[in-house]
């Protein structure tokens, strides 16, 4: 198992894994993983390109040439905001699952954010009722700030978000 940073070669495994995330739980889909997932390949590649720039990070995990899994995190480039990070996008592909590659994602990702200069928060907002992905962000240390109710519409269906917290 080998996580590491996604980069535009990695595009259409990344795609592969965020349109199976969409087509499985479109309620657990948030915005930018959306679009990776929507856009054509080659837009994908471009806006890889770009991420580092833009302060995105994607990370995926490999067994071997299969990507089994991707997480990200963005840093906002405001002055304001840059001492935190927010985790999005984590998604492992159903055959991969109980391998512990959410938690090598995480982990990777938790130390990445810890080797930023300046950022002392990770947060996150996780659908209220993706109890598996609560539970993996509670043991590594995330813990609950507040509770958004119907902030998020799908198929005229609403869906609370929980906001977590973790102190780099």
């Amino acid at each position: 198992m080998v996580v590491r940073r996604l980069q535009s070669s990695d595009a259409e495994s990344c795609q592969r894994v965020r349109r199976r995330a969409l087509a499985d739980v479109p309620q657990f889909v948030g915005p930018l993983a959306e679009q990776e997932a929507l856009c054509d390949l080659a837009e994908l590649k471009m806006r890889m390109d770009a991420y580092e720039a833009e302060g995105v990070f994607p990370f995926g995990c490999f067994l071997g040439e299969q990507c089994a899994g991707v997480a990200a995190l963005s840093r906002k480039l405001n002055p304001k905001y840059s001492h935190k990070v927010f985790f999005w996008g984590l998604y492992i592909l159903p055959e991969f699952r109980g391998q512990s590659i959410g938690r090598s994602l995480m982990e990777h990702r938790i130390a990445f954010a810890r080797s930023l200069p300046g950022v002392r928060f990770a947060t996150l907002q996780v659908t209220t009722t993706n109890q598996p992905a609560r539970v993996l962000h509670q043991r590594f240390g995330f813990v609950s700030c507040g509770i958004e109710p119907s902030a998020l519409c799908l198929n005229g269906q609403f869906c609370d978000f929980e906001l977590m917290q973790l102190a780099l």
